[in-house]
Order: C-alpha cells, then structure tokens, then sequence
C-alpha cells in the first residue's frame, strides 16, 4: 500500500548509515557513491539533513536522493542551481513510484529554497518525465597514448598543491571559465573543502606549476590502473611553457605508474584540449550533457533582463519597441521593450501569439546558448520563429560553449 512509504529526511545516525547502505548496495562499492555523499553529509557547508531525501518502508530506507547547493553562471548573471544529486532505489522496490514521490518532494524544496536551475547528470531519458533536457555539455573526453606526447624539456616545476595556492587558483579558474557562458561558481570554501578531503565527485591529486617561485597553473589528476590510464580532472589555461612542462609532467608520471594513455576530462574549448587534439589526441564525439529544468521562466528572464538589454544595445535593435510574446504552448512570457530597455516581463495565460513559438523544454538548449535558433528549428518541429523574428531572436539568444568545473 502507497501508505506504507513514507517519505522524508534522515534524522538519526542510523538513518545516515541506513542511507549510505542504500547506496553501496545500489551503486556498487566501487562506484563510490557512498563515499560521495557521506562527504557531502559530512563536510558540506551548504547542506543540511533537509537535503536529503529518503523512502522507508517498514522501518528501512529502501531509495533515496539528494540536493546538492550549488551556484552557475549565465552571460556573468550569477544562479542558484540544485544539483540532484545520486538517485537510487533497491531493485526489489523499483516500479512502485518511489523516485517520482522524492523527486515531487525535491522539487517543492528546490521551489520553496529560491532556485533558478536544476541540474542532473542522470540516466539517459529518464528524467524527461520530470522536465528536464539536456542543455548544458558533460562528459567531453579527450584521450590520447602516452608514446603520442613529446618529451619537452622544460625549465618550469611542478609540485603538490597547498592550501597556500587556492587564492590564485581561484583567480586561474576564473580567467579560464571567462570563454565559458554557462560556467559553475566555486567559492573558496569549497576550494578548502575539496583540497581537504582530495575529492570532487571523484578523487584526485592536485598540482601546481610554478616558475621562480612564482604559480603560473594548476592541475588535477587520478589514475585508473585496471585500463592503465592516467586521468587529467582539471587543469587551468596556461601559457606554452606551462603546457608544456604539464605535458611533460603527465606522461613521466604516466609511465612511473604503468600507465598507458592520457584521459583529459576537460572541455573542448580548453587550449590544453587543443594542443592535445594537435599531438594526435581524439575527441569522444557526441559528448553527453546536463539535463535541466528551468523552474520559472518569468524569473529566468528577470534575472538575465541586464544581459538582453545588453544584446539589445549592441545590435540594429538598440531603439527596439515591441511586445515580445515567447509563447511556450501553455502559457506565454511576455517581455515589453521600450527603445531598447526591458520595461516588464510578465506571464500571460494564452498562446495564442504565433511570431516565437516554442517547445517549453526545448527552449532550455537556446536559453542556455547550448543550440542555436536555427539548429532547434532544424531538430524540433514544435520549435517555430516567423522569419520577422529570427533574427532578433538569434541576437537575444547566441549559441556558446559552456562548462560545469566540479562544485561539490
């Protein structure tokens, strides 16, 4: 009987290990999973046990999800993104509704919180059901053998990063998420908490570069011994002379260690990505994405209302005077423009307006410059500009990469 779930938060220590059970068990023990949230239980400033999301059946948790706090940016607006964290339930109780009633319970929270975004790694088409579409790249691998790499000789050290390097790490992650217009926030907190416990999502070594004594990048690494491949997490943008002697880093460790290959999970629009692709690196092609769910569309636009006027002013549109009806099917958002400045941005409960007219989930990829117009009209029959509006719609709404640096 539905009565017999009951959903809720954990509240005792046996309720977290209950969890953290769940978890092993539905993940596997080399998944990490586990290890993952009891992390985040642990060492998360922005979490409390409210977060976390549990299903008990007589007394035992039997599925499971969390929310992890994060914040993104947009064209430099900055969003309050709920990240769903991992999502399981025990084999013998899937079918039953279960991840539905935690995910109604996790969005009610997301909604009551303030949230702009939600965000998921995810299972492919599963959460469809729930709202979400893939809008923002995941997953971009670039690998390469190791033999490919030239032995450069470089001047430049590398060596443990401290504590003492996060300041001006920040600063090198935030000139090279600037080519970036969906980019994640890390505050220096989680800078701390990261270096601290030697994890992310996964776990990792860091390393910085420097030259007199002077930082000039930083990197992450792991290895994966099984398949004999190194794993470059993350590494800032850097000079000739920093890369180079970064390259030169990776594969001596690689080959110390047994190792065979370089597997760089980092962006295609990284200059390191780049340089690799040059030495004969191969890209994973199609990449997989972050599936999201915009939470209210009339706020979304409120908060980017400073970027459009700014898109506006620099185009053949900046004396622009015009109701803009984005008509998303069920109901339309309303922007009034006067002589270029957004005067008011409202729902309206019609669609009837047929000049932008859009497929409300869809529109997520052209929010997030993850498409352009002409592409999702392309794909998506249900996602139709009349030719007096493509152009301004085009100038709104840019296509450009984006990228989620680890968070958590």
């Amino acid at each position: 009987m539905k009565q017999d779930f009951i959903v809720q938060h954990p509240e005792t220590v046996e309720d977290i290990e209950q969890y953290i059970e769940l978890l092993r068990k539905v993940f596997g023990p080399e998944s990490n999973v586990d290890t993952i949230v009891r992390r985040l239980i642990d060492h998360h400033h922005g979490m409390t046990l409210e977060d976390h999301f549990i299903v008990k059946h007589s007394g035992t948790i039997v599925s499971a999800l969390s929310l992890i706090p994060e914040k993104w940016s947009i064209g430099g607006v900055p969003l309050k993104v709920a990240e769903m964290g991992p999502v399981g339930t025990l084999p013998e109780y899937r079918r039953r509704g279960l991840i539905r009633r935690l995910v109604n319970e996790f969005h009610r929270r997301v909604e009551d919180q303030g949230y702009d975004l939600v965000a998921i790694e995810g299972i492919p088409y599963f959460y469809r059901q729930f709202g979400y579409e893939y809008a923002v790249p995941l997953d971009e691998v670039v690998r390469i053998r190791l033999d490919q790499m030239p032995d450069y000789d470089t001047r430049r050290e590398i060596r443990p990063f401290t504590g003492r390097d996060i300041p001006q790490a920040m600063k090198f992650l935030a000139q090279s998420q600037e080519k970036f217009y969906v980019h994640s926030i890390r505050d220096e907190w989680i800078w701390k908490m990261q270096h601290e416990t030697g994890r992310t999502s996964d776990k990792f070594e860091g390393y910085a570069v420097e030259e007199d004594g002077q930082m000039m990048a930083y990197l992450r690494i792991d290895e994966q011994p099984k398949v004999k491949e190194l794993v470059l997490r993350e590494v800032t943008d850097a000079d000739q002379y920093s890369a180079q002697a970064i390259l030169r880093f990776l594969k001596d460790v690689g080959n110390k260690r047994g190792l065979e290959n370089l597997v760089a999970l980092i962006s295609y629009h990284d200059p390191f990505a780049k340089l690799l692709v040059s030495l004969g690196a191969v890209e994973r092609i199609p990449p997989y994405a972050w599936q999201i769910r915009i939470i209210d569309y009339v706020k979304i636009f409120q908060k980017m209302k400073p970027l459009l006027e700014k898109r506006l002013a620099a185009s053949t549109y900046l004396r622009l005077t015009e109701k803009l009806n984005f008509n998303l099917n069920c109901y339309t958002v309303q922007i009034t423009v006067e002589k270029g400045a957004i005067t008011n941005i409202q729902r309206l409960e019609t669609n009837e307006d047929g000049n932008i007219r859009l497929n409300p989930l869809v529109f997520t990829q052209l929010l997030l410059g993850y498409r352009s117009r002409s592409e999702l009209e392309m794909i998506y029959p249900d996602f139709r500009i009349r030719q007096s509006h493509r152009n301004l719609v085009d100038i709104l709404f840019p296509k450009f990469p984006s990228y989620i640096h680890a968070v958590n």
